[in-house]
Formats: structure tokens, C-alpha cells, sequence
């Protein structure tokens, strides 16, 4: 699948060159509902992460025998390995346990970052997403606030561990001159759901090329995609969020992804040389979770987001 809106694509800005400049990154992202970072990451801290969510997979047979990589750091699945399956959610729990993907959550310059454009005090939320692009997958339009809610001033950071070439998946975000607050869903033939954008709501940003040490930041209200992965191998990011400690959090993003059927921390955490990566200030606002009974509803019932980083459409949910 390829994203297009008018047949408008535009390549992202490279946003390292204002990384120390708050009021030129809180413009961008209020411009674009994204940031572009060349670099912002050690690609050795990134290849050791690799390194380990490698073992991992392979103690879980989910890559091919013999030569795994197409050298750029893509991997080659195995046949027939799906999600969702037993298999599957046993290998995600295992990824979880690598303690380095919870530390680069407070890697110095992304923290730097994050704070430039929140402010203080952060919270680094402990909820972080391992995502696995398999050959053939795609991720359709979607916000991360309907999945995440708490504040709507949610950053997400984007993080690859492995090159994302031009045929491996491309990320891209729509840029709008404003949001138009929670956009309503689709269910589609394949079982998931995509958020409904209209023709010549905006044009398709797009991230290419991108590999370990990159950064994409996305705020929650940006609409979001990822093309399909038509090269043979199996392409992944870490996904980090961050948001002001002063703002309300649902009590699952201080959780484990997939938790409850991923364990808690204290087994996940089990034989880490620090529990440092896991703290969150001792008083955050906690709201509750809402899960509609359609997911065709969810953007009735999401309360009319307000936001101090983007614009929302005045007079839409």
C-alpha cells in the first residue's frame, strides 16, 4: 500500500539542525504533527538492541535458517509465523524482558528532546511498543490518541533498529493545518480498522530511508501509516511516548504492552541490572480507559480533545 492524499507526497525536514531550539520544534510539530531526527540516537546502542531482539527471535524460531540479514540489517522471517498466535505472544514477552529497549527510553538526547518540546517535569511512559513489520504488512491510517488517551499531548517516538529502505515500509503522517480531534474508524475486510481521511484533508509526509539511530516524533492527534514492507524482510522500530507529568495518564500506559497477557514488571524485570527505566513520578493523574462498544463509535465517545501543541478543528468531535 502506498499513501497518497491528491497525489501529494512530501518528504519530512530533517529536524536535528533546531534539536536545541524548543520554539522552532513546538512550530514544526504544530505545523506538520511531526519531527524528523537524523541521527539523534548512537547506531551502536541501536545495533546492540538488534543484537539482542535477534536472539530472541531466533530462540523462538521466528527467523529463517542461514543468512538472515540482506545487509542493511533487515531480517529474514521464517515461513508461516503470524500474530497473534501461542507462538507469537510468547517471543513478544521474551522482547519485552531485553532490558536495553526499556533504557534507550531515557537515552540523554531524546530525553533532551522530548523536554524541548513538553517541558518539564516528563513522563516517560513504561508502556513501550515493539513493532515488528513483517513482509507484506502494512499499517493503516490511524491516531495513536484513540488507542492511548490520558492527555492528547502524547509524543511518540519512532525508533528503528533495523534500516527501513524505501520498498520496507514507509512511515508517513498527514500534515493538516489543523486536526480534526478523533477521527472516526472503518472496519476493514481484513479485520482491523483504519481512520477515515477525506480526500485533500492534507498532504502524506513521508519518512524515508530511515535507519538505526533515526527518530520520528508524532503527536497522538497526528493521523499516521506505515506502507506496505515489499521487500522480503522483516523490518523494526521501538515505539517510546512521552508526555508532561502535569497531565492526565491512563493507568495502562505504566503498564507493559499487551498486559495483562504479557506479565507484569516485576517478572519482566526479573535479573535487570536496574529498575530505573520503569519509575514515574509518585503523583499522576490517572483516568480511566474508554472502550466503546463499536470501534466504529470510539470518536463519539472521546471526549472533544484540547491540546496546547496542535490545532484542532474547531466544531468537530
Amino acid at each position: 500500500m502506498s499513501l497518497q492524499n491528491d497525489g501529494v507526497t512530501v518528504a519530512a525536514e530533517d529536524s536535528t539542525p533546531i534539536a536545541g531550539d524548543p520554539v522552532a520544534l513546538r512550530r514544526r510539530l504544530r505545523e506538520d504533527g511531526m519531527l524528523l531526527f537524523r541521527g539523534l540516537l548512537p547506531e551502536a546502542r541501536l545495533a546492540e538492541l538488534r543484537a539482542r531482539f535477534t536472539e530472541v527471535l531466533r530462540r523462538h524460531d521466528w527467523l529463517a535458517t542461514g543468512e538472515d540479514t540482506d545487509g542493511d540489517g533487515g531480517l529474514r522471517p521464517a515461513a508461516n509465523r503470524r500474530d497473534g498466535s501461542p507462538r507469537w505472544w510468547r517471543m513478544y514477552e521474551d522482547l519485552q524482558r531485553v532490558e536495553l529497549m526499556h533504557e534507550l527510553a531515557h537515552a540523554p538526547r531524546l530525553v533532551e528532546a522530548m523536554r524541548a518540546v513538553l517541558g518539564k517535569p516528563l513522563l516517560n511512559h513504561t508502556r513501550r511498543q515493539v513493532s515488528l513489520v513483517h513482509p507484506g504488512f502494512w499499517i493503516p491510517p490511524h491516531q495513536e490518541h484513540t488507542y492511548v488517551q490520558g492527555t492528547p499531548d502524547v509524543l511518540t517516538a519512532w525508533v528503528p533498529f533495523t534500516a527501513f529502505p524505501e520498498d520496507g515500509g514507509t512511515l508517513r503522517v498527514l500534515r493538516e493545518r489543523s486536526v480534526p480531534g478523533v477521527r472516526p474508524l472503518t472496519v476493514l475486510d481484513t479485520g482491523g480498522v483504519e481512520a477515515v481521511v477525506e480526500p485533500g484533508e492534507g498532504d502524506w509526509w513521508r519518512a524515508p530511508a530511515l535507519g538505526p539511530g533515526d527518530v520520528v516524533v508524532m503527536h497522538a492527534l497526528a493521523t499516521r501509516a506505515l506502507d506496505e514492507n515489499v521487500s522480503p524482510y522483516l523490518r523494526g522500530a521501538v515505539e517510546y511516548r512521552y508526555q508532561s507529568s502535569r497531565e492526565p495518564v491512563c493507568f495502562a500506559s505504566l503498564r507493559p504492552h499487551h498486559y495483562p497477557r504479557v506479565p507484569g514488571w516485576e517478572e519482566l524485570a526479573a535479573g535487570w541490572s536496574e529498575r530505573r527505566w520503569l519509575r514515574v513520578p509518585l503523583r499522576v493523574r490517572q483516568v480511566d480507559f474508554l472502550l466503546p462498544d463499536r470501534q466504529e463509535s470510539w470518536h463519539e465517545l472521546l471526549p472533544r480533545p484540547v491540546s496546547r501543541l496542535v490545532d484542532v478543528e474547531p466544531g468537530r468531535t
